[in-house]
């Protein structure tokens, strides 16, 4: 659980980093058609949000996670907006990482016991520990997409381990 959640707050530091990127590439596509490395971000902002309003609390409560349509389509679409919005780099990447640590806080402060508790997720049971584990991996898979993107861009600032 708590090297489970290390990697999960420590994505700030990598976050902290892409301050560096330069202007003319924030919002410029990875690959066609593909999202922007700001448009990423805001992304990554919007799961975090929707994860801590709509997931924690069943894992906390024990009880089943709703069967509810989750709109994937249009919170990708709203977040991606957001990046477009005129939201300087900066600031979008100082309101991620502040999301991130307030989740991260947050969920450090649930019990124990509660990380390894299975509910009812769709037809499977899953434990807190094993979905954020899957938000870290999420993590990791556009971190991947944006150094390689940085790496063709010739910026190699981001390189180093954080």
């Amino acid at each position: 659980m708590s090297e489970v959640l290390t990697q999960y707050k420590n994505f700030t530091n990598w976050l902290q980093q892409l301050k560096q990127i330069p202007e003319e590439y924030w919002l410029e596509p990875i690959k066609d058609g593909k999202w922007s490395v700001g448009e990423i971000i805001a992304h990554i902002k919007a799961w975090d949000v929707f994860v801590w309003d709509e997931r924690v609390a069943c894992f906390v409560s024990g009880s089943q996670i709703p069967a509810k349509n989750v709109n994937v389509p249009e919170i990708n679409s709203n977040a991606a907006n957001e990046a477009r919005s005129g939201i300087s780099k900066n600031q979008l990447l100082d309101e991620v990482i502040e999301c991130r640590q307030v989740v991260a806080k947050r969920l450090g402060e649930v019990p124990s016991s509660v990380w390894q508790e299975k509910i009812e997720m769709g037809s499977k049971m899953i434990t807190l520990c094993e979905y954020i584990s899957g938000l870290v991996e999420h993590d990791e898979h556009h971190r991947a997409q944006i150094e390689e993107f940085l790496a063709i861009k010739g910026i190699d600032v981001l390189k180093q381990e954080v």
